[in-house]
């Protein structure tokens, strides 16, 4: 019987082509070259040793990872707001089980939203290992929740059913590369399949691999995970996309960015490959025949040619026409496309004459994207962190995460801090409205606390001028 745990769902196969565009390109001009003849197709009747000259001398200009990076930096120039129970603060550190706090994982999941468009987190829980014990035993032992990044090619299957009046995931098929142990040097990996779905309404997991027959083969026994000691009546796989907490695929925010990324790339080979062969003057001699056959002539300071016949000519063949004046403005054209579908860090912007508010509503695309993704993000991870804290024994836990959607600095001038501070001494805005604008105008660091702030202010009065007695 053939495998069929590897089944893509209908919308994986029809996005997986648009993901491997954007992956190759985010990666870098070594995974576009690799890729060969599918961004870079042969000319006609073009050789092996000649088209690898021809894509050798193209270069790529990642403006796809420049754009990627920027944006995500901007979500991130202020770091996420995170409120957990004091007593699991400790666990957000290493909230992978390898090494990656919950911060790096929410920049993971930004940059990989802007990238592909979706990712997933699955909480999880060492179930074998726990059961029969209490939550001190588990504390003791280092057993605790963990939170695993998925990329969108790893979740390739998925249904959704409508349970208790709400739609929920029913099923998710997830794929995982495991090292499979041979000997001690040696790296060898094997496909997994990880099955999460509702059995009977409960959440149910269990491993496959497809063995040499071909075939499915359940590795794993069924496991049912406990919550402190019930099973889950959902899967706690959390998939964030660029707008919504849903399966369904989200195209991914910049690939139109990433389709003309690539052209500029076709682009620029033909243009590298023109200049190759017209760039350097050929030599040209009519009307002289060697005296043997391979006699040659040599082109230099250092040597003299001279021909019998006095109608002999010998004049260099230039390029004079205009072929690739047209492919420079064809490149010059899809760099301003580029900057318009993104990444404006290819155009110089004219800073000195650019109003505060022109440069909000030049940047009002980029913004939209950010703030649609940094909303979904702290939606997603809100409600996995608060089911990551009742698996760590937070019975009602008052958790979330709010990623930062002040994207670009606006420093507050002295007239308007001037007029705020008048303001709140005539009484018309309070001392904590008068904080809060502090901390928009960045005057303040965005981490203090009123109440901190407060502190510092009473542990360092301000000196009060002396007053000379004898006056």
């Amino acid at each position: 019987m053939a495998s069929i745990v590897d089944t893509e769902h209908p919308q994986y196969s029809k996005m997986s082509a648009r993901w491997k565009r954007c992956r190759d390109a985010a990666e870098g001009t070594d995974a576009i070259k690799a890729a060969g003849v599918l961004y870079l197709p042969k000319l006609t009747d073009q050789t092996d040793s000649d088209y690898n000259a021809y894509k050798l001398r193209a270069s790529f200009f990642n403006a796809s990872w420049k754009t990627i990076n920027a944006l995500s930096g901007m979500m991130f120039r202020k770091p996420p707001q995170i409120k957990v129970t004091a007593s699991i603060a400790l666990l957000l550190d290493d909230i992978t089980m390898d090494g990656r706090s919950l911060h790096i994982l929410a920049q993971q999941a930004a940059i990989e939203i802007l990238t592909s468009g979706r990712i997933g987190v699955l909480v999880d829980y060492p179930q074998e290992s726990a059961a029969g014990k209490t939550l001190a035993d588990a504390q003791n032992l280092n057993l605790r929740p963990s939170m695993q990044f998925y990329f969108t090619e790893s979740i390739i299957n998925w249904k959704t059913a409508r349970i208790q009046n709400k739609r929920k995931l029913s099923l998710a098929v997830l794929t995982e590369d495991v090292d499979i142990p041979d000997n001690e040097f040696e790296h060898k990996k094997e496909i997994r399949y990880r099955v999460l779905d509702l059995f009977n309404g409960i959440y149910r997991q269990r491993i496959f691999r497809i063995n040499e027959k071909k075939e499915d083969e359940q590795i794993s026994p069924d496991i049912f995970p406990l919550m402190n000691g019930r099973p889950l009546d959902y899967i706690p796989l959390y998939i964030i996309g660029v707008d919504d907490t849903t399966p369904d695929i989200d195209a991914p925010p910049l690939i139109d960015l990433v389709d003309m990324n690539l052209a500029h790339y076709r682009t620029n080979a033909d243009y590298a490959h023109g200049l190759h062969f017209s760039g350097m003057p050929t030599a040209i001699v009519t009307g002289y025949t060697p005296h043997n056959v391979g006699d040659k002539l040599y082109v230099g300071s250092s040597s003299a040619w001279v021909f019998p016949d006095s109608q002999a000519k010998a004049f260099f063949l230039e390029f004079t026409g205009q072929g690739l004046s047209a492919i420079e403005r064809a490149i010059e054209r899809m760099e301003q496309q580029m900057a318009i579908l993104g990444a404006r860090l290819l155009t110089s912007e004219k800073r000195a004459t650019e109003t505060a508010q022109t440069a909000q509503i030049h940047r009002a695309g980029e913004s939209s994207i950010l703030a649609s993704i940094a909303q979904t993000i702290s939606i997603g991870l809100t409600e996995a962190l608060k089911t990551f804290s009742k698996w760590a024994g937070v019975k009602d836990p008052d958790a979330a995460i709010n990623i930062n959607r002040d994207f670009m600095p606006i420093e507050m001038d002295a007239q308007t801090l001037t007029a705020l501070v008048a303001s709140w001494q005539a009484g018309a805005i309070s001392m904590e409205s008068l904080f809060d604008q502090l901390k928009q105008g960045e005057i303040i660091r965005d981490d203090i606390t009123f109440e901190e702030e407060q502190e510092r202010i009473a542990s360092a009065p301000i000196p009060r001028p002396e007053i000379d007695e004898n006056e």
